[in-house]
């Protein structure tokens, strides 16, 4: 049996590096399957990507040793354009591949190339937009969209060239849950109903287990684990081991010793009941108030704000208040304006009504106690080695090792930044600005290209920084972090904020949850239907039930 991609002995260093990102790697992938491909960040998983559509050897070079083969063609053999046929690829930050002005020529264009007439292209180019949820953005500036909205674009660009192998690298790390949600099911149906083969790396294992059929790990460089999705209900050792999320349900069935059959809420609610069959309905109690505010660390004022003049309003008639020492997230789906609130507190953007102010001064005068880590890490980095990085401007203070330990840096200090896996280059950005020691932390998107080991890393350092007085905002899509780290959440909806509260609350609001297109956290879900509650962890669930258990 010929598969369609092979993978045969393959080892790969890059020219700059001295340890090998690959390690032996054997891998076959048949015609029509869903494989996942997961590690923890650096592992290897992007760079074995690349092998597919030539990448390596013919553009990344570096020591390539083994063959990959796709559709029976040898990668070595064939250039990029010969192999794009087969493969498309979307990669793990839209800008990497995004060039066009508009959003219309970014999708065009290989069809253009192609030699297609312009009816046809026009054609194509709706279908791709509307399968992403890009619908009647065909005129838009690219430069307009947002994180998530770019990286829908770089996905319809190339599902507009028909791939017999789609390649994507974590498609939906910056989309908001409905936007996840449609992009895993044009997946989906792209493999169920065109049979076209599937092969997706994503840290976000709840969402994309249930669709797949094969699981490969990394770790190391190398494949460490591979098989049926179902296998891993019956080995989430294995995750754990290698520092990845295990799914909510798993996890409280796990704690709770049943085995759920499945990756859903709906199936650990069922194998709980069987085992614990009479779990008592949990008593409301009024939710702790938000810790009393001292010194207002950001507000807000009226703050509204249009890219272009005349242009529709991003931002409207923001009012908002941060005290110092409070731990925020900040929700809402693409294009809701997060980003565009986050630099505004840094002073990147300027309100057209209204002010900001940080510490009780304008934003002018007070940003230098603003740090923010953008979206795109690869922004922020710019010297040479990550201790430089690091140090260019905390004011000559020693780097604290302390902290590059904990975020997992210690041992790449003398390494090129922009060398590093994305995650890597997104926990150097962080280590920078923490290192200046401001006030107020900006991150957008900090969880993005982390595995759950790294996340947790992350955050202890982040609780660390506001329990010692800082301030943090932080957007996210991913609600089961900020439901278990937030003193408050956030949530803009069209540039409004729709709301403002505990991350209980807004949870438990099921007609604000769905008006908002958000998704509730696993947990909350399992609790709601088990005995009343709003969990925010696996522990709550498990201390609840366990405890009633021990009362019969």
């Amino acid at each position: 049996m010929q598969h369609l991609v092979e993978v045969r002995n393959v080892s790969f260093t890059y020219r700059q590096r001295l340890t090998p990102s690959l390690v032996n790697i054997n891998l076959q992938i048949a015609a029509g399957e869903f494989v996942l491909i997961t590690g923890s960040t650096g592992c290897g998983k992007s760079t074995l990507l690349q092998l597919f559509n030539g990448l390596i050897p013919h553009e990344n070079s570096g020591c390539l040793q083994g063959a990959v083969f796709i559709d029976g063609q040898n990668t070595r053999e064939h250039d990029i354009a010969v192999l794009s046929r087969s493969v498309g690829m979307v990669f793990q930050s839209p800008d990497d591949q995004i060039f066009s002005a508009t959003v219309f020529e970014e999708v065009a264009f290989v069809l253009e190339n192609m030699g297609l007439p312009a009816p046809v292209v026009a054609g194509r180019v709706q279908e791709s937009l509307a399968a992403v949820g890009l619908a009647g953005k065909a005129g838009a500036e690219v430069g307009q969209l947002s994180g998530g909205q770019k990286q829908r674009l770089a996905l319809a660009a190339v599902l507009a060239a028909n791939p017999k192998v789609l390649v994507l690298d974590e498609p939906i790390s910056q989309l908001d849950p409905q936007g996840a949600a449609g992009v895993l099911g044009i997946l989906t149906r792209l493999n169920d109903r065109h049979g076209i083969t599937v092969i997706i790396v994503e840290h976000r294992l709840h969402e994309v287990l249930p669709l797949c059929s094969r699981v490969v790990i990394m770790d190391g460089g190398a494949i460490v684990w591979q098989g049926p999705c179902a296998g891993l209900l019956e080995h989430t050792g294995v995750l754990a081991a290698h520092h990845l999320r295990i799914p909510q349900p798993v996890a409280v069935c796990r704690e709770l010793g049943v085995n759920p059959g499945s990756f859903a809420a709906g199936a650990a609610v069922k194998a709980i009941q069987a085992l614990y069959p009479d779990i008592p309905r949990k008593k409301q109690t009024a939710e702790a108030a938000f810790p009393v505010p001292g010194q207002p660390a950001v507000e807000l004022e009226n703050v509204t704000f249009a890219y272009q003049p005349q242009a529709e309003r991003v931002l409207h008639e923001i009012r908002l208040t941060i005290p110092c020492g409070q731990f925020v997230a900040l929700m809402g789906n693409n294009g809701a304006g997060k980003s565009t609130l986050l630099q505004q507190m840094c002073g990147l953007l300027q309100p057209e009504t209204g002010w900001v102010k940080i510490l009780g001064k304008p934003v002018k005068q007070g940003r230098r106690q603003v740090g923010m880590v953008l979206q795109n890490p690869d922004l922020m980095l710019f010297n040479q080695t990550v201790a430089a990085e690091i140090g260019f401007g905390n004011g000559g203070r020693p780097i604290d090792t302390a902290m590059l330990a904990q975020l997992d840096l210690g041992g790449l200090v003398r390494d090129f930044p922009l060398a590093l896996s994305r995650g890597q280059r997104l926990r150097v950005a962080i280590a920078a600005v923490l290192a200046r020691q401001p006030a107020v932390v900006l991150l957008d998107e900090p969880t993005t290209g982390q595995d759950i080991g790294h996340i947790d890393d992350i955050v202890r350092l982040l609780q660390q920084y506001v329990r010692c007085g800082g301030t943090v905002v932080f957007c996210t899509h991913d609600t089961e972090v900020a439901a278990g780290i937030a003193d408050r959440l956030i949530v803009l909806d069209c540039g409004r904020i729709a709301a403002d509260d505990h991350p209980r609350k807004v949870f438990a609001d099921e007609d604000l949850i769905v008006r908002l297109g958000l998704k509730i956290p696993a947990v909350a879900a399992i609790s709601a239907r088990l005995y009343g509650g709003t969990a925010l962890t696996v522990q709550e669930v498990v201390r609840y039930v366990q405890q009633a258990n021990m009362a019969d």
